[in-house]
């Protein structure tokens, strides 16, 4: 087995908000147009190509919190990915690091899911996770929001 990353988050080519993110392109905040990556634990990380904003997107609750213009992607990196907020409360790595030695690592393109999900009750602890595949959770957690 290759070396397994603690890095609780993935980085893809950026990606037009409603081709990766349909159920959600009315819902979000219209300066973001683009999906640059995500966490283990399905937040996505949104950038608006007019303003150079960067924010951090949780399905759960459902909300984006900007984290304003950078430079770039490694600036947001910097100066929001590491802050001792967002890796506490967002990367959770601990937590995620329990959830790995269960369940395995992730595969590209994969997220631990809670289940049930939080918003409908579920307890978020490392045995109520599986993986799925993240473009996929982020449309069904959409629909569990919007029961028709």
């Amino acid at each position: 087995m290759g070396v397994v990353s603690s890095v609780p988050y993935r980085f893809i080519e950026p990606q037009r908000i409603d081709v990766m993110l349909p159920a959600w392109v009315d819902r979000l905040p219209p300066q973001y147009d683009t999906v640059v990556g995500y966490t283990d634990l399905g937040n996505a990380f949104l950038f608006s190509t007019r303003t150079g904003e960067y924010g951090i997107f949780d399905p759960y609750s459902p909300g984006v919190k900007s984290y304003g213009a950078h430079t770039d992607l490694d600036t947001f990196v910097d100066r929001v990915l590491f802050d001792p907020g967002v890796v506490t409360y967002v990367l959770q790595p601990g937590h995620v690091a329990e959830i790995r030695r269960r369940l395995g690592p992730l595969q590209p393109g994969e997220v631990y899911i809670a289940t049930p999900y939080p918003f409908l009750g579920g307890s978020e602890t490392p045995d109520a996770y599986q993986k799925g595949g993240v473009w996929s959770f982020f449309d069904l957690v959409a629909q569990a929001h919007d029961p028709e």
